[in-house]
């Protein structure tokens, strides 16, 4: 289209603001042929995108409140005594005292066994006051089974106790004994050592107990059996769900509600389904709904190294349903400040009142009469106003409406500018524009944070989660927004584009990056519960971008005007982003300040720099609306705010905040005996497990400072080469990644149990090359026995009910792990008596196997010698320390 120079004012008028029309052009106007001087109500003066920012941190913290918002918590004379649809928190209270009590209730200890009996004593004395039938029952179960995981191994269980607690329904029992179908509520009453263990899992079971108590009071059977599982050893880990397999009542199990945590506050989340029969029950029982599938991706990528008994229900008794954890406050998580006072007023009201309604919708419906096959889902919900859930098929199709969404939303920008090459020449420079900012505001954020972790302390945000933004989100939207005003700088002049149009162009390529980037993740099947963090914004901005463009290019609207429509438009979506970004945050900062890296920050940072990225997407090119003069003063200043935060070196423990440096310390004794049982080598110390990037460096510092003075090593890579798991002392398999990077104090030996911590040889029988080797293990109540047969020899078969399956390799041979635990006190400890089959190939007469016995005792303080209490005192408060004492014997048969 040509239009000469003597049209009117008012044609241009007609067609807005969107291309100031000047004399003579074909196309999209040229430099030469656009007005020399842009008018001021074309554009925002630069210092205001500070304005922007600042007002967009603010909505960060506003969306916080929103997410943190908890009910008015209910005392008992709130509701009536009998009330059936609502929960009192000040009742639940008084159960989470209850149950929890003074100490940490480590399984094996006789605390643990007193809290069982108190336990029992709760769900008795609800059944007592009930108007349905309340049955319970205090199993007490041995088992073993092959958990296969990144470290994987054998558990053996040796009575564990669960407390069950079973609200009949229609369902009831049948004729022949047998149970009808129910509904399975699991929480753990367990605790690791040095924790009270107030959140994980307590709040749970106070909150089952609770609605326990509410649901008997109905005066109308439910049509389904509910059984309530309070588990005595899910921290052992995971085999009181494991034994209560093996329970009557679980044959009738047709769905699950596993409940855990992973922190103190807020709403626990829905984070893995596997029966979405309960996600419909959910959506429709609970008010302010928490679920997000993107937990579920991280959390089954291993990116969030734990595990619940959500994994045993699903591996080894085919039971679906889904699996609900606290998440924020993860810094409180299996440390001594897991303590009733850190949780806020509301939470237990929120936990009651969803596992109410929960449970009384799932209860009544026809469909949860039998099991289903395990069937997955994407699901996510909104500021917990409402949960949106799909099939993964039906989710697919989502994504590809968003992509098509975008691709219409991109054609209308054409259009409204004009169907011309030039003006998809101009779009397709805008794309480029886009991935530049974006790589320069990665490149410098990466820069800046190599830079502080080269000079400064790392973990900062660890007190401080704010932090992340000054440290990350800043240097990374600095740098974008001056790459791309440099960028439009050189466009704009080719181009001859108005700001308001520039800017519209380059929401629009902000688009197509998006739509790049989700029909690529479409392609990976493992990203599917993962891609809505990318297809929801991209449809709500390619739907907001139909209304915002047809504006601006019918209307004139002056540059704050357009600025005001866009940021309007967009706050839902970013509103949704900034969730995401502050729940990713809760669970990931806490998990890598206890992952062991050497680089914590470096991880933080990346998933900072692409939740800033997808966050500021929703608005990615109204930074073209603000006028380029003395920009680079407005960002520059605001950057250098950013630097002299991130150069200053904060403390990232504090005791007051609370937020501790977490450590394992194992009292140790290593003794190793030859083939004729003779001792050949014993050392005594403590060994300190890395457990982040400082602990050896705040150890030796802590020791310096108090004046004491140690033998001390770091480098065990040569003794993890020559002996199985370094010759240190193990708990768990999933310690053996950071042996060698541990610290050992040399100090005198732990006080011996009684009787000794040991394993011996009780017969050995030959039929041919097949040989069977009885031993039998005296000590303590948890223990891990390693096992490695020698060139030649094939360990066939073991009296385990788990198949004898080595858990990984060593020194090119299979390397056997067994976990063995009492799981309830008694006294003495029955000695664990188990016999190998071995095929002795050339070795009949020779060694065999290489044995190891790693004999712990958890939480037993009174037993500490002088000398490690008052290693233990002279440390700082900020250390949170889980102190095990521990016998490694090696042996050879």
């Amino acid at each position: 289209m040509v239009i000469e120079q003597d049209e009117s004012d008012s044609f241009k008028q007609r067609k807005g603001i969107a291309m100031d029309i000047l004399p003579k052009y074909t196309g999209v106007p040229t430099d030469d042929e656009i007005k020399p001087k842009e008018k001021p109500w074309q554009r925002i003066p630069s210092p205001y995108i500070v304005l922007l920012l600042g007002a967009y941190f603010l909505l960060g913290y506003l969306t916080q409140l929103v997410e943190d918002e908890l009910p008015t918590p209910l005392r008992d004379s709130d509701i009536n005594r009998d009330t059936t649809d609502r929960v009192s928190e000040e009742s639940s209270w008084r159960y989470l005292y209850e149950i929890m009590g003074e100490e940490p209730r480590v399984c094996g200890t006789e605390y643990h066994l007193n809290k069982t009996r108190d336990m029992k004593a709760i769900v008795d004395r609800i059944a007592v006051t009930a108007n349905q039938n309340v049955r319970t029952d205090w199993q007490i179960v041995t088992g073993d089974y092959f958990l296969k995981s990144a470290a994987p191994f054998v558990s053996y269980y040796d009575r564990a106790s669960n407390i069950a607690a079973l609200l009949e329904g229609e369902s009831g029992f049948h004729g022949n004994g047998t149970i009808g179908s129910s509904i399975l509520v699991n929480c753990h009453y367990d605790s690791v050592p040095y924790a009270l263990g107030a959140s994980d899992n307590v709040i749970f079971c106070a909150a089952m107990a609770e609605t326990l108590a509410r649901m008997s009071k109905r005066t109308k059977k439910l049509k389904h059996n509910i059984i309530f599982l309070f588990n005595g050893a899910e921290e052992n880990p995971l085999q009181g769900s494991h034994g209560f397999l093996q329970h009557p009542w679980s044959k009738g199990v047709t769905t699950l509600v596993n409940l855990d945590s992973a922190g103190s506050n807020g709403k626990a989340t829905i984070f893995q389904v596997t029966d979405p029969r309960i996600l419909s029950a959910y959506k429709a029982a609970v008010t302010r709904p928490s679920a997000q599938s993107l937990g579920e991706f991280l959390f089954s990528s291993g990116v969030i190294p734990s595990d619940t008994d959500f994994r045993i229900f699903r591996d080894f008794g085919d039971v679906h349903g889904v699996d609900i954890a606290f998440t924020k406050w993860g810094n409180l998580y299996h440390t001594r400040f897991d303590r009733p006072e850190y949780i806020r007023p509301g939470v237990l009201q929120w936990a009651g009142d969803m596992l109410l309604g929960l449970l009384t919708q799932l209860a009544d419906r026809d469909d949860i009469g039998h099991k289903v096959p395990p069937a997955g889902a994407v699901y996510y919900d909104y500021l917990n106003w409402f949960v949106v859930w799909q099939s993964p098929a039906l989710s697919l199709l989502v994504d590809a409406a968003a992509v098509l969404a975008a691709l219409v939303s991109t054609a209308h920008y054409v259009w409204l500018v004009g169907p011309r090459l030039s003006t998809v020449r101009e779009l397709a420079f805008a794309v480029a524009g886009r991935v530049a900012a974006l790589v320069v505001g990665a490149g410098v954020a990466a820069l800046v944070t190599l830079l502080m972790v080269a000079t400064t302390v790392q973990l900062r945000y660890l007190s401080r989660p704010w932090l992340v933004v000054a440290l990350y989100w800043v240097p990374y939207l600095v740098s974008a927004v001056t790459a791309s005003h440099l960028y439009d700088s050189w466009r704009s002049r080719k181009s001859g584009l108005n700001r308001s149009i520039r800017t519209l162009q380059a929401m629009t390529a902000t688009r197509v990056v998006l739509t790049v980037l989700l029909s690529v993740s479409m392609c990976v099947p493992s990203l599917a519960t993962a891609r809505y963090a990318l297809s929801v914004p991209l449809l709500m901005t390619s739907v907001t971008s139909l209304v915002t463009s047809s504006v601006v290019r019918t209307v004139r609207l002056k540059a704050y005007q357009h600025l005001v429509l866009e940021c309007v438009v967009s706050l839902p979506c970013v509103m949704f982003t900034m969730s995401l970004a502050l729940r990713l945050n809760a669970l990931l900062l806490p998990t890598v300040a206890r992952s062991a890296s050497a680089n914590p920050d470096l991880v933080v940072a990346a998933v900072n720099v692409a939740l800033a990225a997808v966050v500021s997407a929703a608005v990615s090119g109204v930074e073209l609306l603000f006028s380029r003069r003395r920009l680079w003063l407005s960002l520059a200043g605001l950057g250098a705010a950013a630097a002299a935060l991130a150069l200053t070196p904060l403390e990232p423990y504090a005791a007051s905040v609370p937020s501790v440096q977490r450590h394992y310390w194992f009292h140790t004794q290593i003794t190793t005996y030859n083939i004729n049982g003779e001792q050949t080598d014993q050392t005594t110390g403590v060994f300190v497990s890395r457990q982040d990037a400082y602990t050896t460096e705040r150890v030796l510092q802590a020791l310096k400072t108090k004046g004491i003075h140690l033998n001390t090593r770091t480098d065990f890579e040569e003794d993890c080469e020559r002996h199985v798991y370094c010759n240190l002392p193990l708990y768990r398999t999933s310690f053996a990644r950071n042996l060698a990077r541990g610290l050992f104090l040399y100090t005198g030996g732990p006080t011996a149990t009684d009787p000794p911590a040991g394993l011996a040889l009780s017969s050995r029988s030959c039929v041919g090359d097949t040989c069977v080797y009885s031993f039998t293990m005296t000590g303590t109540a948890h223990n891990l026995i390693t096992l490695v047969p020698s060139e030649g020899v094939t360990l066939t078969a073991w009296t385990l009910s788990s198949p004898a399956s080595p858990s990984t390799q060593w020194g090119g041979r299979p390397l056997y792990v067994i976990f063995h635990s009492v799981a309830t006190y008694t006294e003495p400890f029955e000695p664990f008596v188990f016999n190998v089959t071995l095929n002795m190939g050339a070795a009949l007469s020779g060694a065999a196997l290489r044995l190891s016995l790693h004999a712990h005792r958890l939480h037993h303080p009174h037993q500490y010698s002088a000398e490690y209490a008052a290693l233990l005192h002279s440390m700082p408060d900020y250390f949170n320390v889980a102190s095990i004492l521990t016998f490694r014997n090696n042996y050879v048969f």
